[in-house]
């Protein structure tokens, strides 16, 4: 009996922990990278941030209506958008995730407040439709792994 509860807790440790991907995942999307860049780029407009190998792009601050401004003392919430492609090959798949902070008025610095997953899910059907109104070829080769 002992054997069981301890096969039964560590099945539930292993599928409470295993890798969860944050914000709205779009599956197999057959485009190359350079082609979600591109669509991420156009409906995020103001690139805050580029990772180094170019699939994680984060947004400068915007409202909820996703227009950007400076932030100031007075400003009391900002969001950003971050855009993770994920995968080795095609079909590739993409995260969005539109992070949501708040000042804190003790503090005065900005505290998230997590995931708002209807902006995400917007940034994510826009990026979408910008894949789709792309080249309306998909490219033949992959331009960071063509074999």
């Amino acid at each position: 009996m002992k054997l069981w509860a301890v096969l039964f807790a560590s099945c539930c440790f292993f599928l409470l922990s295993s890798c969860q991907t944050a914000g709205v995942v779009v599956e197999e999307s057959n485009y190359s990278v350079k082609q979600h860049r591109e669509a991420i780029a156009k409906v995020i407009f103001l690139v805050g941030e580029v990772s180094d190998n170019g699939r994680v792009v984060t947004s400068q601050y915007h409202d909820r209506n996703f227009k950007y401004f400076q932030v100031t003392a007075k400003t009391k919430e900002r969001l950003y958008t971050r855009a993770t492609i994920l995968g080795v090959r095609r079909p590739y798949r993409f995260t969005v995730e539109v992070r949501v902070e708040r000042r804190d008025p003790q503090t005065g610095r900005f505290v998230d407040l997590g995931l708002d997953e209807n902006l995400s899910r917007r940034q994510a059907i826009a990026i979408k439709n910008a894949l789709t109104q792309g080249r309306e070829n998909g490219g033949i080769f992959d331009e960071e792994a063509p074999f």
